[in-house]
């Protein structure tokens, strides 16, 4: 079986797993992102403990680093959902970049069409912001919607990989 294939068969069970128990998929990545960051972090002090002697200044980052890493892992075991954080993270950043681009282009535009599209970007930019409010505030809304996107992209590889065949 061609590994499109399989891909796409794993990422439709994964995004129904996500659709199914939206609670336990958001907790799980939640998980192995604080692990993966807990890992890397004490990899992080590490390295910097062992370059010390010849790199003193890249060895105090590498540990700061570290610190951070460890502190952010544990926040996602315990405390905060990684998956909505990250997603309203990336509105908030979209949103914010679009709103920028929306009011220099009506303040620096030339033509009405670049006025009207620059008008545009920035309401778009506004329901971004609402977007990553709301994705914040539920969590839950979130892992249905990555679970929703795993499903359409695993539809994606199942389809690229029957037309090559």
């Amino acid at each position: 079986m061609d590994y499109k294939k399989m891909l796409g068969i794993i990422l439709i069970i994964l995004g129904l797993i996500f659709i199914i128990c939206p609670l336990y998929s958001a907790a799980a990545v939640s998980w192995i992102a604080g692990i993966c960051l807990i890992v890397f972090g004490f990899a992080s002090i590490i390295d910097g403990f062992s370059v010390w002697s010849m790199m003193a200044h890249v060895s105090v980052i590498n540990i700061l680093l570290g610190i951070c890493a460890i502190l952010f892992g544990l926040l996602f075991i315990y405390e905060i959902d990684v998956l909505s954080f990250l997603v309203g993270f990336l509105f908030y950043l979209i949103a914010f970049v679009m709103i920028f681009i929306g009011i220099s282009g009506i303040i620096f535009g030339v033509g009405s069409i670049s006025k009207i599209t620059s008008v545009l970007i920035l309401i778009l930019g506004i329901i971004a912001c609402g977007l990553a409010f709301y994705s914040l505030a539920q969590p839950l809304y979130t892992s249905i919607l990555v679970g929703l996107c795993l499903i359409l992209e695993g539809i994606a590889f199942l389809t690229t990989g029957a037309v090559e065949d």
